[in-house]
């Protein structure tokens, strides 16, 4: 962080700097504007983002105005130059996350200790990256797996889809190098070089192939022979190798099943931070943190309900009042804010709970929510469009209409689904959870099927389903799942005419009814 002070402001598209005009570089926004920035001892050009360029033509960046600037980046620079050739060749790229006034008796020069983390709510979508802010975080989603395809798409699955999508194509590798290996089996004629040793080893082999009693042959042989043969073999098997090597590399090459390209990444949701000294009205901000190969450390020590100083992030979009953020995991910086600290703002986070099938209507549309429930039946898979889509039904036992045909709000139907590629044709869900107390998270409801009376959720990417509840983000459905069990187990006649109620749903469906 740096205290630089105005020292010039460009007049007209082309401001000039002492004697050397300056040209504005293309930087994908042709409204850049222009300054010049000291420190009291030497002088750098400064472009300024589109933004800032907005206030530079209102005024609100002056000559003589002192800055904070954090985060900024030099451009055509190449290398280390002296400060008076700098003033001509090198130009500070500033953005607006990253650049604050400050007070006129500001010290110039590099600054003792960092400035002040920027609110949340201040941040501009277009305004660069962000050095450091203040976050809640509210939910932390499963970590998920995006592999770029042959086609230049991409494609998102979950941890259980990649692991199968990797065991898929190792299987597949390995069918293509058996293939080759045994083809390899073959004779084939290599050549090892001319020199004598190479001669004797050779000779030597074609001696030993050929003879009755190749062991009694090498008893007599000298240790000069020996020598020739062992390197004349040594030599062969690697060539053999190699050549095997790189058979198997072609034809995988050629099925297509080159080297995969998969990043992981984590989606943290947050919130802008509210101090209690100055409290708002309105909502707080809201924004969803996408981290490109998250740390082992960040994946296992982020924690939902804590707040953090984070530094590294750059925005993305904005939209619905969500602030999008993207982040790498090398650079990403998470420092945990202590509880007295925490005291100091407005309380932000509702931990997670279980949702009781009865009480799904109190959910809001297109909400997220948890449950854990006895799965009645998984549907089978069929595909629609570029994807392949399955139907789960669930209950929990906490409604009394299960006899009732008019009203089924005992069911929740869950839809996941998984992309088409090529010819991976694995099922979203695993069927044998039928009949289990399965606990899912992060589903999101959709609109209630009100013809047969059934409750609807969807799976998305963010979701998840388990059987184990000792991770992170799973607790506090464990009680839950273990009286759903302990219903499920004494209503064994329940669950069946809920089950015959989906496979009547299901052939109504089929005929067209």
């Amino acid at each position: 962080m740096m205290v630089l002070c105005i020292s010039f402001v460009g007049k007209g598209c082309y401001p000039e700097f002492g004697k050397q005009p300056v040209s504005l570089e293309e930087d994908g926004n042709d409204r850049a504007s222009q300054v010049e920035l000291t420190d009291g001892w030497y002088a750098v050009k400064a472009r300024l983002d589109e933004l800032l360029s907005q206030k530079l033509a209102l005024g609100k960046l002056f000559l003589g105005q002192k800055l904070r600037i954090w985060g900024a980046r030099f451009c055509g620079w190449n290398g280390p130059v002296s400060p008076f050739e700098a003033s001509q060749t090198v130009s500070l790229v500033l953005h607006t996350n990253g650049t604050y006034r400050c007070h006129w008796a500001e010290r110039l020069g590099f600054c003792k200790r960092v400035g002040l983390p920027l609110a949340f709510r201040c941040i501009k979508g277009t305004g660069g990256a962000v050095p450091s802010t203040l976050v809640g975080v509210t939910r932390i989603y499963p970590v998920l797996y995006r592999e770029r395809l042959r086609t230049g798409s991409f494609v998102v699955r979950s941890e259980r889809e990649e692991a199968k999508a990797l065991q898929l194509y190792n299987q597949r590798r390995d069918i293509v190098a058996e293939g080759i290996i045994s083809a390899s089996q073959r004779e084939v004629e290599f050549d090892v070089g001319y020199d004598h040793e190479s001669e004797e080893g050779a000779r030597l082999m074609k001696l030993l192939e050929t003879a009755a009693e190749p062991e009694v042959l090498m008893a007599g042989m000298s240790s000069k022979q020996l020598t020739s043969f062992a390197s004349y073999k040594a030599k062969l098997e690697a060539m053999r190798q190699t050549n095997m090597q790189k058979s198997i590399e072609d034809a995988v090459e050629a099925a297509g099943l080159s080297e995969r390209e998969v990043t992981p990444f984590l989606r943290v949701r947050v919130v802008g931070l509210t101090s209690n000294c100055h409290p708002r009205e309105s909502c707080p901000r809201k924004g969803l943190i996408t981290i490109w190969n998250p740390t082992q450390k960040q994946t296992l020590e982020l924690c939902e309900g804590l707040a953090y100083a984070v530094g590294g992030l750059v925005p993305s979009s904005s939209d619905s009042g969500i602030l999008y953020l993207q982040a790498r995991g090398a650079t990403n910086n998470w420092l945990p804010m202590s509880p007295l600290k925490m005291e100091n703002f407005a309380p932000f986070f509702t931990p997670r709970s279980s949702t009781a099938v009865s009480s799904i209507g109190e959910v809001p549309l297109s909400s997220e929510f948890d449950i854990a429930a006895f799965v009645v039946y998984v549907g089978e898979v069929y595909r629609q469009g570029n994807q392949q889509k399955q139907w789960v039904f669930v209950t929990d036992g906490s409604t009394s209409e299960f006899c009732s045909e008019e009203s089924l709000d005992a069911l929740l139907a869950i839809n996941f689904c998984l992309p088409c590629i090529g010819l991976d044709s694995s099922a979203p869900v695993n069927s044998n959870i039928a009949g289990s107390v399965v606990g899912f998270c992060n589903l999101t409801k959709r609109s209630k099927d009100q013809v047969n009376g059934i409750w609807v959720a969807e799976a998305t990417e963010n979701s998840d389903y388990f059987l184990s509840y000792d991770r992170a983000g799973r607790n506090h459905l464990k009680d839950v799942s273990a009286s759903v069990l302990k219903w499920a187990n004494t209503s064994s006649s329940i669950i069946e005419k809920l089950k015959e109620r989906v496979l009547t749903i299901i052939r109504n469906s089929k005929d067209g009814c």
